[in-house]
């Protein structure tokens, strides 16, 4: 009788993970990761920052090492605004990328307008561009 009760615990609790995991059978997505990783780009580990003009396309530009740290916190402050519509996609979306490279040799590229996650287009928002966004952008060309 002991060995059914506990069976019958396991599975009432195995069945409330299966609920709590929703429908979608636990997939995990931006709409629900970002109650636990707010941020859109990982800031930990970063080993090299480069932006890009020209809709990710041309030569980057470095970031300094005396501006890393501002950077990196401007990049931290970038989160999911909401789902993209054709009225957010214009002209001159996501003209500005930035390629990081972290400490394991793992290098991402994304836009600073959307980001595509499992098909689904998001805008994104951050923080004001620090000043030295400018100068570091500025370096970047189309050769």
């Amino acid at each position: 009788m002991t060995k059914r009760t506990l069976t019958a615990i396991l599975c009432v609790i195995l069945l409330f993970c299966f609920v709590a995991c929703g429908e979608d059978g636990g997939t995990k997505t931006y709409d629900t990761l970002f109650d636990t990783y707010p941020s859109v780009f990982v800031t930990e580990n970063i080993t090299c920052i480069t932006f890009y003009a020209y809709n990710g396309n041309g030569k980057g530009s470095k970031v300094p090492s005396e501006h890393m740290t501002e950077i990196i916190n401007w990049l931290d402050s970038f989160t999911i605004d909401s789902v993209a519509t054709d009225e957010d996609v214009l002209d001159g979306t996501n003209t500005y990328h930035v390629e990081i490279e972290y400490a394991n040799g793992t290098i991402i590229k994304e836009g600073l307008d959307l980001i595509v996650v499992d098909g689904t287009s998001y805008c994104i928002k951050g923080d004001k561009a620090p000043d030295c966004f400018a100068e570091i952008i500025s370096k970047t060309s189309l050769e």
